[in-house]
């Protein structure tokens, strides 16, 4: 697995997948799930960075593993409120125990602007009413 700055992510897999969604848009996430994709493997960005951050990448480096491992890595932002709608649908009939698992930190509405303070872990923090 990538090592970022000497430290490891524990949010993304150790073992190698074959197609990968990353929707964060947080840049070291984004470097290790471009690590963990298998030989032929594909990844798709729909997450959009903040951008702010540098991160040091040895270009490269990732240019010849992606090359030599036959990976793609593509971006995506095609969305409307119907694709909104289905993604709702699908997320009300996922397992609960699993949707569980994806939300780390959820914070009260009344205190709405300590979602927006990166903590820790956070990958998504949610906000309930």
């Amino acid at each position: 697995m990538c090592q970022l700055r000497g430290r490891r992510v524990e949010h993304v897999p150790e073992w190698p997948v074959h197609i990968a969604v990353e929707c964060t848009g947080v840049s070291h996430l984004v470097l290790q799930m471009i690590h963990v994709l298998e030989p032929s493997g594909i990844a798709c960005l729909t997450g959009v960075s903040s951008g702010g951050r540098s991160m040091p990448v040895d270009l490269g480096s990732l240019n010849r593993e992606m090359v030599l491992e036959n990976n793609v890595v593509f971006g995506t932002v095609n969305a409307n409120r119907r694709h909104y709608q289905m993604a709702a649908e699908a997320l009300g009939q996922a397992d609960r125990g699993w949707l569980d698992r994806m939300i780390n930190r959820r914070v009260p509405v009344e205190h709405w602007s300590d979602a927006l303070e990166r903590r820790g872990a956070d990958v998504k923090p949610i906000v309930t009413f």
